[in-house]
């Protein structure tokens, strides 16, 4: 059972959204390459999102008592990070791993270690850890990623674009009134 990514946003998902949710059939890989698809989608989608969130905005809080958008994507790269050890694990002993700490433990020591770093480097950590990631999945078969009832390709799923989906909504710029971004 993949492990459960809690967020402390609240923020409500934009009234327009610019592309609309894929069902949930459609988002069922069942090879690699299909995973990898929408590995990527998601991926160039949610780094095209947070690079454009303006730095100087990246330390407010998402909520009254959550997160900073820096935590938060520092969070998004701490799970790239624990998914490429697990499918290592898994390519190497042919066995499913589980977390060996409580997923809010985890969330609330990456927050603490995201404290004091710049956006810039939060963001380079975050591309650097996808890359590790995505070079992780290339190193799987389409058995392993079907093997133990699909367990990697929920792990893959939970960690990529399903997390993404979850934290778009706190790096969302709507466009402004005369349809520039909000970017300067």
């Amino acid at each position: 059972m993949p492990e459960t990514i809690t967020s402390t946003s609240s923020q409500p998902e934009p009234e327009s959204d610019p592309r609309p949710e894929p069902t949930p059939e459609a988002r069922q890989a069942q090879t690699l390459t299909e995973m990898v698809a929408l590995v990527d989608d998601a991926w160039r989608q949610f780094l095209r999102a947070a690079g454009a969130f303006p730095s100087e905005r990246m330390d407010e809080r998402l909520n009254e008592e959550g997160w900073t958008r820096k935590q938060m994507l520092a969070h998004i790269s701490a799970w790239h990070d624990l998914t490429h050890d697990r499918l290592g694990k898994l390519i190497l002993t042919g066995k499913s791993t589980d977390l060996t700490e409580n997923a809010d433990a985890i969330n609330a020591r990456v927050a603490r270690q995201a404290i004091g770093r710049t956006a810039g480097e939060i963001l380079k950590e975050m591309e650097m850890t996808f890359n590790r990631l995505r070079r992780q999945l290339g190193r799987l078969t389409d058995e392993q990623l079907a093997a133990s009832d699909g367990w990697a390709a929920r792990v893959i799923a939970a960690n990529t674009y399903e997390h993404y989906e979850e934290h778009r909504a706190d790096v969302h710029q709507p466009p402004l009134p005369d349809g520039r971004s909000g970017r300067r």
